[in-house]
């Protein structure tokens, strides 16, 4: 198989290595009562990440309406800097199928590249040093195309959603980045007691809450947040009363941050084809969450994240006109909105000090857009040709 686009020799031997371990590598199941449906909301890979030694996001740049010649680039800007790299020994991979980022309390960045085309596994690369050096890996059946399908703790374990015997599957790794094994399915999250209360129809979503492994999904009875944490050998439901502002939907998670104690989510519910979004807190065992914003039939949610400690920003693109992003960060509060973005604003991130940035696509073209504290104008800061060898993946 052709290469997606040329890389530097550290990442030709670790994608050439995990090629090597799969070739090399060439309990009964309970039933649930009825078949698991797909997630209703759908959720883009396009988002931000904030690390101790920066932010990293991933965006889809390229032919953006020809998959082959859709090619995902991993960029990174350091702490202090202005200035957004795509350098590949920092950034190490692009690909048509997506990356999905994860990252252990912030410390380090954990990457998994979703299969497209002739690959049907899914390479792994962690960096603990903003892309100095990297360590890889392999998991056998490709990472699910959710924005939070890879986990990591900081005892170096590691969850991953992956599509596996047509349904979706938590596998985990406590002895390095290659070696995996079922913790749960979908359908027999479905079948425990915490499932059936919750009305399971899929897994969305994974993390860690200190060392106990979080899998989240969408719920289709109301009244019910379907977080699920291993307690005590079983999956049980996570203690505290669902938001009064959630009661009557059927929710779905759709991003879950998670660390010692807490989790950050990002909820959807679907109503008559009405979408509304809430970002959700647990603390002290207890859920609380925002007021919901309304999705506006005409609007696609582009991208969404974390805001490294200042809340959950979403990005909501329409058919025409100007895109919207808005940020939560406070129980029981309405969302900020921010002043329209740049046009062709793929995602955006936590920038130096209080500021934020838009990254914007135009096929091999990245700007980044600032916005000051207090500002109402969006400021050019950066533009950056990313070199992209359009029909290398045909």
């Amino acid at each position: 198989m052709r290469r997606s686009r040329r890389i530097e020799s550290v990442v030709v031997l670790a994608v050439s290595a995990l090629a090597s371990v799969l070739i090399a590598a060439c309990g009964s199941s309970v039933r649930a009562s009825r078949e698991l449906a797909a997630p209703s909301i759908p959720t883009p890979l396009a988002t931000s990440i904030q690390t101790a030694a920066g932010a990293w996001a991933t965006v889809a740049m390229g032919r953006l309406d020809e998959p082959l010649n859709t090619f995902w680039q991993l960029l990174f800007r350091p702490s202090g800097s202005p200035s957004w790299s795509n350098q590949v020994k920092a950034t190490a991979v692009a690909t048509n199928g997506g990356l999905v980022l994860a990252s252990p309390g912030g410390r380090g960045l954990l990457v998994g590249v979703r299969p497209t085309n002739l690959l049907t596994f899914s390479p792994l690369i962690y960096t603990a040093n903003a892309g100095r050096s990297w360590s890889t890996g392999l998991l056998a059946d490709g990472l699910a195309a959710r924005p939070d399908a890879l986990a990591t703790d900081s005892a170096s374990r590691m969850l991953a959603l992956v599509n596996a015997r047509a349904e979706a599957e938590v596998l985990e790794s406590t002895g390095g980045p290659s070696r995996w094994r079922t913790l749960v399915g979908a359908r027999a999250l479905a079948s425990t007691v915490a499932g059936r209360s919750c009305g399971l129809t899929t897994i969305t979503a994974v993390g860690y809450m200190g060392e106990t492994p979080l899998a989240a999904g969408s719920c289709s009875r109301p009244d019910v947040l379907g977080v699920f944490a291993v307690r005590a050998g079983s999956w049980q439901l996570l203690e505290g009363r669902t938001p009064s502002s959630l009661a009557r939907d059927h929710s779905e998670v759709l991003a879950l941050e998670s660390s010692d104690g807490s989790i950050d989510a990002l909820l959807g519910s679907s109503e008559g084809g009405a979408v509304s979004l809430f970002a959700a807190w647990y603390r002290d065992r207890h859920w609380n969450a925002s007021q919901p914003l309304r999705v506006n039939a005409s609007e696609q949610i582009s991208s969404f994240g974390a805001m490294g400690g200042r809340g959950i920003f979403v990005l909501l693109t329409p058919s025409s006109g100007r895109a919207r992003v808005a940020i939560a960060n406070n129980p029981g509060a309405s969302w900020r909105q921010l002043p329209p973005p740049p046009s062709g604003t793929a995602t955006v991130a936590p920038g130096p000090g209080a500021s934020i940035d838009a990254l914007v696509v135009r096929e091999t073209v990245l700007s980044v857009w600032t916005l000051a504290a207090r500002s109402n104008d969006w400021v050019h800061a950066q533009t950056m040709n990313v070199p992209i060898e359009f029909g290398s993946s045909e």
